[in-house]
């Protein structure tokens, strides 16, 4: 008798309660991600690996894409963080054209490390799995400082403009570009088709932002010097001697 008093007495499963929940079921999905992809598991799956009722986590979240939209913006929160951090240690005297173009290039080396660091956490901050807002109609609620990573785009190429680094000809549009080619890059190397250690994502960095101040007018002066090229050219080493010689002017 005394030992049916004792299970009436104990909470069910469904009346489980987590001291956080929604944390723990947004960390619980970016491990399933780790393991299984973004596809590959369901809101029921991370209810089971924090240990409460498929019911706890319907609570949280309407479905496995609702668990992913949250998870998406979480990742952007922490990129934006990075981000803006990375604007406040880029060299250079501020409202200069060369401390300009540095802060771009601090945004998109963060970028590049961040997806380099958080693989599961970029595959679902960008892919179509999940309904999540546009890049710019982000809630500003979301990110400690208001801004979203596209914002601190738009407005570090504002302040190429300002600085003069940039005409405001050349600026129309070049958000598209810019991300475009850093988020390019970062895929890349997060699905391993480019396997670059650090030192030559730098100098990956450094190629694609002479690149694009190149294509954005920018002076010599704010582009700098040239920088060392890495390696990712599949081609055996005497393809690629001739590539190179072809190049070199005659």
């Amino acid at each position: 008798m005394q030992a049916m008093e004792t299970r009436a007495r104990a909470p069910s499963r469904a009346s489980y309660h987590h001291g956080d929940l929604r944390n723990a079921l947004l960390q619980a999905a970016l491990k399933l991600v780790a393991r299984k992809g973004v596809e590959g598991f369901s809101l029921r799956e991370a209810a089971r690996a924090v240990g409460v009722s498929p019911a706890a986590a319907y609570r949280h979240f309407e479905d496995r894409s609702a668990l992913l939209a949250a998870l998406a913006i979480e990742g952007l929160a922490r990129l934006a963080v990075e981000m803006e951090e990375a604007i406040e240690r880029a060299p250079g005297t501020p409202g200069s054209p060369s401390r300009a173009a540095a802060e771009l290039s601090a945004i998109g080396t963060a970028y590049v490390e961040f997806a380099v660091a958080n693989p599961s956490h970029f595959r679902v901050m960008f892919g179509p799995w999940c309904e999540h807002p546009q890049p710019g109609d982000l809630p500003p609620e979301s990110f400690s400082r208001g801004r979203d990573p596209f914002h601190i785009l738009v407005e570090t190429l504002d302040g190429m403009v300002r600085t003069g680094a940039i005409t405001p000809a050349a600026r129309a549009g070049a958000e598209i570009a810019a991300w475009s080619a850093v988020h390019g890059l970062s895929s890349l190397l997060v699905d391993g088709a480019f396997a670059l250690d650090r030192a030559e994502r730098a100098q990956a960095m450094g190629l694609l932002l002479r690149t694009l101040l190149h294509g954005l007018g920018a002076a010599p002066a704010v582009i700098g010097p040239a920088v060392p090229v890495p390696t990712v050219d599949p081609r055996p080493e005497k393809a690629r001697r001739r590539a190179a010689a072809a190049r070199k002017p005659r």
